[in-house]
């Protein structure tokens, strides 16, 4: 599992990678990926330390996902800038590449291919994948429509509290004949 970097270590790191060492020789030194000390080194560049303590700001989103395998196919830009850009760990950003590599935007999104079922169906990988992720689709469909039926029945209650509240202030507010 992921854990944050100290800040100190993190400028520790950057003060040994400025005095001359390499990435390959601090990152050994100080056990960490030489791709996270890249993406450190472009944040300080950046926005300095205030940038750096508070790396990583952000989780990977599909919304981000999406930005990062798009931009890493159309320019193959490097993974430690595009967490620095991102301001998301550097290892999920190897994740959701790797993901997709695998599984296709299927398994990006979190379809789960089961290798026995495509091995029985006599299905291609990319069919089981297509399949995949319609089976994801439906199940993401499903809950929004359940969300969106939960929130009808809301706002009809809502609308009826209204009206009643409504006709109570208009019966009250009316002058009396006598």
């Amino acid at each position: 599992m992921w854990k944050k970097v100290p800040l100190e270590v993190k400028l520790e790191a950057l003060k040994l990678l400025q005095s001359g060492e390499s990435f390959q020789s601090v990152s050994k030194r100080l056990r960490i990926c030489s791709g996270e000390l890249k993406t450190w080194s472009l944040i300080y560049e950046k926005e300095g330390e205030q940038g750096l303590a508070s790396y990583p700001k952000n989780v990977c989103t599909d919304n981000i996902k999406d930005k990062i395998i798009c931009r890493y196919q159309e320019k193959r830009v490097p993974l430690h800038t595009l967490s620095a850009k991102y301001h998301v760990p550097y290892s999920s950003v190897i994740h959701c590449i790797s993901t997709y590599r695998r599984k296709g935007e299927a398994g990006l999104r979190g379809a789960v291919i089961n290798m026995m079922d495509v091995m029985r169906s006599g299905d291609t990988f990319e069919e089981a994948l297509t399949k995949a992720e319609l089976k994801h689709q439906l199940k993401v469909a499903k809950n929004e429509l359940e969300y969106l039926r939960a929130e009808n029945a809301y706002l009809k209650k809502l609308k009826a509290l209204m009206e009643a509240d409504e006709k109570r202030k208009r019966s009250g507010s009316k002058p009396s004949s006598h």
